[in-house]
């Protein structure tokens, strides 16, 4: 009885996560439809942030099924599980936030084979000077 009363409120908790995710997708849905008629030329988001969200989502559901293991008594599987889990989690975000740092760096810093005309990121114009309202 135990075990049909845990898996019944499993279901119930997991249909109202459901419930309420497939509601913020449709007002999220709605909002990004109203941005792309207001604005066509307007880039889309990035294809690598859906991914890493993806996993990221994947593996908190994960984490919350491995629990619902643990409490059926299942708690080899569960520990296995949530081991999986959260190197599902962690992994996508560090190598996503590496991949940030490395495409920030790239876009900000002056290395060495930027040429001067394509340097329109520094402080200092093409020419190496600052400009007139940037005097020390």
């Amino acid at each position: 009885m135990k075990t049909v009363l845990i898996t019944g409120a499993a279901l119930l908790v997991g249909a109202a996560i459901g419930f309420l995710i497939n509601l913020r997708t449709i007002v999220i849905l709605r909002r990004r439809i109203r941005a792309l008629k207001a604005d066509q030329g307007k880039t889309h988001s990035e294809t690598m942030k859906r991914v890493v969200w993806a996993c990221v989502g994947n593996g908190f559901a994960w984490v919350w099924f491995s629990y619902i293991l643990a409490a059926l008594d299942k708690a080899q599987i569960a520990e296995d599980l949530s081991k999986v889990a959260l190197a599902e989690i962690i992994v996508p975000v560090a190598v996503y936030a590496i991949k940030s740092v490395v495409e920030n760096l790239s876009k900000n810093n002056r290395w060495p084979d930027k040429t001067a005309a394509t340097d329109t990121n520094s402080a200092t114009g093409p020419e190496g000077k600052l400009p007139p309202d940037m005097d020390l």
